[in-house]
């Protein structure tokens, strides 16, 4: 695998533990949610489980970092519009782009001043 499909792979990880993170904070606030440790059976708190959350990030930045040797074996990867140098992202990022220009455009012709 290169090295910008697994940078891609640690970033989307992060954007679904994010994800995750948020409905789990969701769950919480229902009074009758609970949550059993999986090994003991024992009713965890939210803190427990968000401490947890914060370990697997924490994991996952790690592995970036080594990946990226704390950011200096790669540049333009924040300011590159296309995805990390991945042919087949920059394709699908290239269609998304056309198919939104396409769609002001129709929607300019819609336009009652037409």
């Amino acid at each position: 695998m290169n090295l910008a499909r697994e940078i891609n792979e640690k970033l989307d990880a992060i954007l679904r533990h994010n994800k995750e993170v948020n409905a789990v904070k969701l769950d919480f606030q229902d009074p009758n949610f609970t949550i059993n440790d999986v090994n003991s059976g024992e009713q965890v708190t939210e803190e427990m489980v968000l401490n947890k959350a914060d370990e697997v990030y924490n994991t996952i930045v790690d592995d970036l970092n080594k990946l990226t040797h704390d950011g200096k074996n790669c540049r333009d990867i924040f300011s590159n519009d296309y995805y990390v140098n991945d042919m087949s992202q920059d394709k699908k990022i290239s269609e998304e782009i056309r198919a939104n220009k396409l769609a002001v455009e129709e929607a300019k012709q819609k336009n009652a001043n037409n």
